[in-house]
């Protein structure tokens, strides 16, 4: 994917625009304004396929991305900020043009899902890519929940991950496919990246639980030193040991602690010093 990109990057990125984030942000601005004076305009600007075949109102192939996530002007200005945010971010992490191309792909799958099943969609599988983009690139980057509460990114991005696959399964029929075609950029560009992460992470536990048994065994092979006078174990690591097979030993390698075996080297009669 990134050869690609980067060869139609050398063709074509001349035409890509700077700062597309503001015409968007702005535009969907606009017409949240609007809508607050003539709610039945979101309606005229939605993606209907039935309505853009039948009665020609093309421009719905294009007004659909400006509609805001919401109709609360609370919540509309945090998105706003966000979608700001985002948008800024990966611009400028890749380039004008590559920043485009995934908005363009996420925009025509979700366009073919909702034509070839004759269904309206709205642009929120679209957002929610953008979001995971940044999720995946920034997952340490902080936001306020409710103003209150401080939250990484990657955790609402784990949580719209689930909710993702749980549309999935359990949409009627051929629906299912309309939020995987939406995100369809998202796979497109980390798709890669997500399994050689996953196969890193087998390895590694892998190599974990190799080590683990290593461990085990190694620790099941070395033999617990018992002294033979008094019977004080190698499990305390401060009790130092020698190993005598003198004749009193009867020749076999006997263990005892320091102490005792000082003492019973010692000349018979004498103490050990």
């Amino acid at each position: 994917m990134d050869r690609l990109l980067a060869r139609l990057e050398r063709r074509f990125g001349r035409y890509a625009l700077d700062n597309v984030t503001w015409y968007l942000v702005g535009l969907q601005g606009f017409v949240f304004a609007v809508t607050l004076v003539k709610p039945e305009l979101l309606e005229a600007l939605s993606l209907d396929p039935h309505k853009v075949i039948a009665e020609h109102q093309y421009h719905r192939l294009v007004t659909w991305l400006f509609i805001p996530i919401s109709t609360s002007p609370i919540w509309v200005l945090f998105a706003l900020y966000f979608l700001h945010t985002m948008g800024t971010a990966l611009e400028g992490q890749w380039g004008a043009f590559r920043y485009q191309v995934y908005w363009l792909l996420g925009a025509v799958g979700t366009l073919v899902a909702g034509f070839a099943l004759d269904a309206p969609i709205d642009n929120r599988y679209l957002m929610m890519s953008l979001f995971l983009a940044f999720a995946t690139l920034w997952p340490d980057y902080e936001i306020m929940l409710f103003m209150i509460v401080p939250i990484r990114v990657k955790w609402l991005a784990y949580l719209d991950a689930a909710v993702l696959l749980g549309q999935i399964g359990t949409l009627p029929g051929w629906q299912r496919i309309i939020p995987l075609v939406a995100v369809a950029n998202y796979l497109l560009f980390f798709g890669r990246a997500l399994l050689d992460g996953l196969g890193k992470r087998s390895a590694e536990a892998g190599r974990a639980r190799a080590r683990r048994r290593f461990d085990t065994r190694s620790a099941e092979g070395v033999r617990q030193r018992v002294c033979a006078r008094c019977g004080v174990t190698s499990a305390d690591p401060a009790i130092e040991f020698r190993v005598c097979d003198c004749e009193r030993c009867g020749g076999k390698a006997t263990d005892f602690c320091l102490p005792h075996a000082l003492e019973h080297v010692a000349p018979e009669g004498d103490a050990a010093p």
